[in-house]
């Protein structure tokens, strides 16, 4: 902290550092980082009381909705464990569906909910991916790969 109170003062004023000895920017620049260091506490707790007073703050379900979704983030990465066989296809792709819309709320939606968005961004990518899991394990895939070895 002192070397960007030293950094701020020479850039102000370079020749002031010409005269002062280094005793006397110790007590300034430790006194006036201390100074800065309540104001960013300060700065913290007033950003702190901001959000949590926000439209989109944790006293709302704009807030705990998307949090309560991660679960569904958080089950598709454990699924990948399972064999493609257990992954329903039906319920993937309604999931896909609804991910995609909620998306779409969550952007339109006044105030934007980048929480859901995020969420939903993220479910997305995981559940086209199980899609895609399921689809090899029902052979979807196959007939190209077929198509390509009889062509050669």
């Amino acid at each position: 902290m002192m070397f960007i109170v030293k950094d701020f003062f020479t850039s102000l004023s370079p020749s002031i550092f010409d005269f002062a000895s280094p005793v006397i920017f110790s007590f300034f620049g430790d006194l006036l980082s201390e100074v800065l260091e309540r104001k960013q506490l300060f700065s913290m707790a007033a950003f702190f009381r901001a959000f949590l007073d926000s439209p989109v703050g944790p006293k709302t379900t704009h807030f705990w909705g998307p949090v309560a979704n991660w679960g569904f983030v958080a089950a598709g990465l454990a699924d990948m464990e399972k064999p493609p066989e257990m992954i329903s296809g039906n319920m993937t792709g309604a999931m896909c569906v609804c991910s995609a819309l909620l998306m779409r709320f969550a952007w339109m939606v006044r105030p934007r909910n980048y929480l859901l968005l995020a969420c939903h961004a993220s479910n997305e990518t995981v559940q086209l991916y199980q899609l895609s899991r399921w689809a090899k394990g029902q052979g979807y895939f196959l007939s190209e790969k077929m198509e390509e070895t009889k062509s050669q």
